[in-house]
């Protein structure tokens, strides 16, 4: 049985089930049949003890549970167990009812654990308490109780001890599989950073026919013994790098691909067959079509090809899928770039400019992280992301309300704290009598101030609280942090505008408004060293400002 279940550890299905631990239901009932049957083949691999067996049944459908859950457990347990019970000997019942019940124990143990260098001690401690139990079962369900203590005194020991060694061993074999998966998959992850970092200044101009090639000519060259790579759009492949006369790849969208389109799914054909080209001479032996999104829609595809069929490793399986999900994350920042280009006021042009490098180039950091990991926090990133580059685009015609400012500012948050996690903290103290008309990108450079130079240069982080209060004839918002905190002689140095300093905002903001509303409004920065900062900014709501007529409230 060993050497069966390492056989199959080598065959791309079975790997494929193991890994996902039978996400599908289909794929857990091939687990709970296989072990199942496995168990069966147990029982009649057993050793003849008086009226009963000592048998490694047991082993199989524990396995089945640690594996794969309580569906493939059970599933196991009732198809080793029920072929027990038909076995007219003295042990059938117990053994029947301790075998399902082994298969459940051991499905619920294993939907709480993972795999990891200490499953085996896991697997031993589940398979001697199990095997434990299955001996109580077989003691209250056959009698006379002299006859049942006689039976358990010769099978007691060895299958206390010889099934849970088995348990390990089958544990082991599929650890492996376990071990080799994240082996391939740290191997693709270094090639896929290493290929978007050279990719990255071509996507920033989107998907069009030059950046498709120059993408595909840096994945063909730096992935080892591809035929050919093609990128396209919905319609049309926009770029194909491989020996072209050699392969005769069509021009027009394959079905592969097609179907990659229509479904958002990758799509691997291992054989001729499956490629189904529309020229019958190409040697093309294998492909896989990888989809490329923006956000939940499907924009285009990355294709590679190998001539031999059935030569798709799963090393190129896992590149393809994690170069796709990458690009998908570039071409989205770029499309965000490039409408955050488009702003039409000059003086926010230049706060952008500032701010965008460094903010781009960490939230694109933090979503590649986050890829691997935890891709639905990826994906609600890049929805935060856009947000907070659409806001940055919409004409204001000059003013925006404070709400729209403040959701700005949480979408901003949102990527600083999937960054730094548990180091930042925002409380908002705003109500909603405070939601009037101010100028667009006025508190986010401030937040982004206390954050970057208050908070993170604190080991253990702080916070930063938002608080408006309206007054009579004026709206007073105070930004303040618990952060590491300026000197005095600082405080009039960060508002003068210097091209040689980084932390240009405070002193857009601050110009924006004396421009804007001239000595009506108010702006004063307060700090202390190690207790933090704060900066009060007071307009008015009420009456005529330079360029800023009437009411905002």
């Amino acid at each position: 049985m060993l050497i069966l279940v390492f056989g199959l550890s080598k065959t791309a299905m079975f790997r494929r089930i193991v890994i996902n631990k039978g996400n599908s239901l289909i794929e857990k009932c091939a687990l709970a049949v296989f072990f199942g049957l496995s168990g069966i083949v147990g029982t009649y691999m057993g050793v003849s003890v008086g009226d009963g067996f000592a048998n490694t049944r047991a082993v199989n459908v524990i396995v089945a549970g640690l594996v794969g859950g309580k569906i493939a457990g059970l599933g196991a347990g009732v198809i080793a167990g029920v072929h027990q019970s038909y076995i007219d000997n003295f042990s059938a019942v117990g053994s029947s009812i301790a075998t399902i019940l082994e298969g459940l124990l051991a499905g619920v143990v294993g939907n709480h654990i993972g795999h990891g260098k200490d499953k085996w001690a896991c697997a031993l401690a589940v398979g001697i308490i199990l095997e434990a139990l299955h001996m109580i079962l077989l003691l209250l369900t056959n009698w006379p109780i002299d006859q049942g203590l006689l039976f358990l005194s010769h099978i007691a020991l060895p299958m206390l001890v010889i099934n849970p060694l088995g348990i390990i061993a089958l544990i082991a074999i599929l650890e492996g599989v376990f071990r080799e998966q994240e082996i391939v998959e740290g191997s693709a992850a270094r090639l896929v950073l290493q290929i978007a970092s050279n990719t990255i200044t071509h996507l920033r101009k989107g998907l069009n026919r030059d950046s498709a090639e120059k993408t595909a000519q840096i994945i063909f060259d730096r992935v080892p013994d591809l035929a050919g790579v093609a990128v396209t759009n919905r319609t049309e492949v926009l770029a194909f790098t491989g020996k072209e006369a050699e392969l005769h790849y069509p021009d027009s969208i394959t079905r592969n691909i097609q179907q990659s389109l229509e479904t958002g799914e990758s799509v691997l054909a291992q054989t001729h067959r499956e490629i189904g080209f529309i020229s019958p001479d190409s040697p093309i032996g294998s492909k896989i079509v990888a989809p490329l999104k923006d956000k939940d829609e499907v924009i285009g595809t990355i294709v590679i090809f190998k001539l031999e069929e059935r030569s798709i490793s799963p090393f190129e399986i896992e590149l393809v899928n994690g170069l796709a999900q990458l690009i998908s994350t570039q071409l989205e920042v770029s499309k965000s770039e490039h409408q955050s280009a488009l702003l039409a006021h000059a003086e926010i042009k230049a706060l952008q400019a500032q701010i965008n490098p460094h903010f781009l180039f960490n939230a694109l950091n933090t979503i590649r992280y986050y890829c691997r990991k935890q891709p639905e926090t990826a994906r609600e990133l890049l929805v935060h992301l856009g947000k907070y580059y659409r806001d940055n685009i919409v004409a204001h015609d000059g003013l925006v309300d404070l709400a729209t400012e403040i959701k700005h500012i949480r979408d901003y948050v949102v990527i600083e704290t999937a960054r730094f996690q548990d180091k930042l903290q925002v409380i908002y103290r705003v109500p909603d009598e405070c939601n009037c008309l101010i100028p667009p990108l006025l508190l986010q450079p401030i937040v982004e101030n206390a954050i970057r130079h208050g908070l993170y240069p604190k080991r253990e982080g702080g916070t930063v609280t938002i608080t408006g209060q309206l007054g009579d004839d004026r709206i007073i918002i105070t930004i303040e942090d618990d952060g590491v905190g300026m000197k005095q002689e600082q405080i009039s140095e960060v508002l003068k505008p210097d091209p040689a300093r980084n932390n240009i905002g405070l002193s857009n903001v601050y110009s924006r408004l004396k421009s804007l509303y001239g000595d009506e409004c108010g702006f004063l920065i307060e700090s202390e060293i190690t207790k933090g900062t704060r900066v009060t900014i007071t307009l008015p709501v009420e009456g005529e400002t330079k360029d800023v007529k009437d009411s905002y409230c």
